[in-house]
């Protein structure tokens, strides 16, 4: 989920936010997390684990401070392929692109044990 989204379900006014600088130097956030007393997340009140910076449209860049839960719903999912052959396909044209030797024939095993022996996944035992 979008930190604006988040706020925007719990009806939390980016104007009630604090201005935040933008882009936001990693030395900023982290003295914000750390400060003391401990910040409160902006939806839930408990004490702040992550602070981030959100830009809106109308109120420019406010500073949030998420608790771990929240902070959690906000983080960006991981985008990578699902399965091992669409891995193994997205490597192979990689090293086309590249232009790497041999880039067809790269090998992949699925372990060390069949790594060993010499065997690709393609390959029947």
């Amino acid at each position: 989920m979008e930190p604006a989204d988040l706020l925007t379900q719990h009806g939390i006014d980016p104007a009630r936010l604090q201005p935040a600088p933008h882009p936001p130097a990693r030395a900023q956030t982290l003295a914000r997390v750390q400060s003391a007393p401990p910040r409160s997340c902006v939806v839930c009140g408990d004490q702040a684990a992550t602070a981030r910076i959100v830009v809106f449209p109308d109120a420019g860049p406010r500073w949030t401070d998420w608790c771990w839960g929240h902070g959690m719903a906000i983080r960006p999912r991981c985008t990578l392929p699902a399965t091992l052959e669409v891995i193994i396909a997205d490597l192979r044209a990689a090293a086309r692109e590249a232009g790497l030797p041999g880039a067809a024939d790269l090998a992949f095993y699925s372990s060390t044990g069949t790594a060993a022996v010499g065997r690709r996944n393609e390959e029947p035992r």
